[in-house]
């Protein structure tokens, strides 16, 4: 069944699009379109699909060209797109196939003609041509990246969760790096605003930041509960997964309000006992109408939020 929400603001509805789980560790995908029967009541009931296996990456982008939306996703052992009408997952690329690039992709951004996908695991930031597949640069000796973005003049910023710090790479094939900023309390989403400015999730301080382009650090929202993925809409507002309140919200950056969207989501995929965290984050994108999509740890899926 599809519908409102319990936690939802007035006026918008939540949508499981599809199962992403890797075929590699759960079989085969579903078939195209929207899976049948995976309700939006309350997301407190769900349960992964039979046989789903918890725990994959599912960051993601949002491009959007001629009113259709396609998200990117990071997927550990594959980079997908899924297009956000239909729901039809593809897949560019997959891991130790023939001619492939791929390093475990966990975290992926996109604008423009361009995909960045990065891996903590790894040490790795990739930047691939989105509308031929082809990898552009591959970028190495990280620590622990979580999210990059591309800046106006060519280089990569990197949230560097290993070293808590913002680092800029440029030159030939990236190998100039310059920490733009340090002291970074558990920087996860990263998400390009104007004139090279970035706003960083703060995932262990419950804050999200804004970072000029020389550095200067500004507080835009504090006392939130683990802010992980996040995209800027294009009314300004910043989308936050606040995965310990299991909740998505909208962070106006100018006074630092925050407006609950949908809350009581399957996210935040609890560590196993006696277990580490998962360190999965969750991923949000919003689209060029504002619809708002995000991904399910738990679940392996990616839901949209829409206007009724």
């Amino acid at each position: 069944m599809h519908g409102l929400h319990p936690g939802l603001e007035p006026g918008l509805r939540t949508e499981p699009l599809h199962d992403v789980a890797d075929p590699a560790l759960d079989g085969p995908l579903g078939e195209p379109g929207l899976p049948g029967d995976r309700g939006v009541g309350d997301a407190g009931g769900h349960q992964p699909q039979d046989g789903g296996v918890s725990g994959v990456e599912l960051t993601l982008g949002v491009v959007s060209d001629g009113g259709k939306d396609t998200i990117y996703i990071a997927d550990v052992f594959a980079y997908r797109t899924v297009d956000g009408a239909t729901g039809e997952v593809s897949e560019p690329a997959r891991m130790h196939a023939d001619g492939v690039t791929l390093e475990y992709p966990m975290s992926a951004t996109a604008k423009g003609d361009d995909v960045l996908l990065s891996s903590w695991f790894t040490g790795t930031v990739q930047l691939i041509d989105r509308k031929t597949g082809k990898t552009k640069e591959m970028l190495h000796d990280f620590k622990a990246p979580h999210d990059a973005v591309k800046l106006g003049d060519g280089s990569i910023l990197v949230n560097e969760l290993g070293s808590k710090s913002l680092v800029r790479a440029s030159g030939e094939h990236g190998k100039d790096r310059t920490v733009v900023i340090g002291g970074l309390e558990g920087p996860v989403g990263l998400a390009a605003g104007p004139d090279d400015a970035v706003y960083v999730t703060e995932a262990f301080a419950g804050q999200v930041s804004k970072v000029g382009s020389n550095g200067e650090k500004t507080v835009v929202a504090r006392d939130l509960k683990g802010p992980e993925g996040i995209a800027l809409a294009p009314d300004g507002k910043l989308i936050v997964a606040e995965v310990g309140a299991r909740r998505i919200v909208s962070i106006d950056p100018k006074d630092g309000t925050v407006t609950e969207i949908a809350g009581n989501l399957p996210i935040g995929l609890p560590a196993a006992p006696g277990g580490l965290p998962s360190n999965i984050p969750t991923g949000v994108g919003v689209g060029a109408t504002g619809v708002i999509y995000f991904s399910s740890d738990i679940e392996n899926a990616i839901y949209k939020v829409t206007r009724k």
